[in-house]
């Protein structure tokens, strides 16, 4: 995740996977331009990789590629986490107040590969519990990254 906005009021987070997007485009792509070629020596082959190249342009679009944005409001009270896909967009308010602090969760990825995401710890309210960031898990720093600037700015209370 990336720190967009760090000021005393207001701490604004972002995750948004550009490149996995274009990544899966350019393999999609790939896989469609071939079937589109074999199409006119071998139809039924060609039409098979037509298929498989757009059935994962949709179905790994739709389950991978999700902004996601967490922003916390002091002068508001307010923690809101914003998510868009494909299949829509979803907003999630909490109360500033409730929010203990952050963790992160870690699972097991691809050839026993540590992965994580960072979650948030509500102490009160009606939403008391352990409410997870983004839905998947990622290698790399960005879930410590999170974690760490969300437990910095609540210390530093204003």
């Amino acid at each position: 995740m990336k720190i967009t906005r760090d000021t005393p009021g207001q701490l604004i987070l972002e995750n948004n996977p550009i490149w996995l997007a274009v990544f899966l485009a350019l393999f999609s792509l790939a896989f469609i331009g071939v079937g589109l070629l074999v199409m006119g020596v071998a139809f039924w082959f060609g039409l098979i990789f037509f298929c498989s190249g757009l059935f994962v342009a949709v179905v790994f679009s739709t389950a991978f590629i999700r902004r996601t944005q967490l922003i916390l409001d002091r002068p508001g009270n307010r923690v809101e986490r914003r998510r868009r896909s494909l299949l829509g967009y979803e907003k999630t308010h909490w109360q500033l107040d409730h929010l203990d602090r952050a963790i992160i969760q870690t699972g097991q990825g691809n050839h026993k590969q540590s992965t994580a995401r960072a979650a948030l710890v509500f102490d009160g309210g009606m939403d008391a519990g352990t409410h997870p960031i983004t839905i998947v898990y990622a290698s790399g720093g960005g879930a410590a990254r999170a974690a760490n600037a969300i437990n910095r700015w609540l210390a530093a209370k204003a």
